[in-house]
């Protein structure tokens, strides 16, 4: 969190969630599940916008685990099929190379 998201919150710009409302969520390891992936997928979504800075360093996107965490609270349905799709590639034969 910088000044200026916080500044975006204090304004109503943005927004944050309460703990108890996050569905937090652990998220493998896979290449195919990356932030930096996923990020490009979803940063013009305007109800994902509302949690995230508009502005990240070089190079640098959102913290994984509050990527993933405020995406499985806003988009589960997104998430839980991406994942499903990256096991499945992942540990089937049929898998794509």
């Amino acid at each position: 969190m910088n000044k200026n998201f916080l500044r975006d919150i204090l304004n109503g710009k943005k927004r944050l969630l309460k703990k108890n409302q996050v569905n937090f969520i652990h998220v493998p390891y896979f290449d195919e599940l990356s932030v930096k992936n996923l990020w490009e997928d979803v940063k013009d979504d305007e109800e994902i916008q509302y949690y995230f800075q508009d502005k990240f360093p070089n190079e640098k996107g959102p913290n994984r685990k509050y990527f993933f965490d405020i995406l499985n609270t806003i988009h589960p349905i997104y998430l839980r099929n991406i994942m499903e799709h990256s096991s499945k590639q992942r540990y089937t034969t049929t898998g794509d190379a």
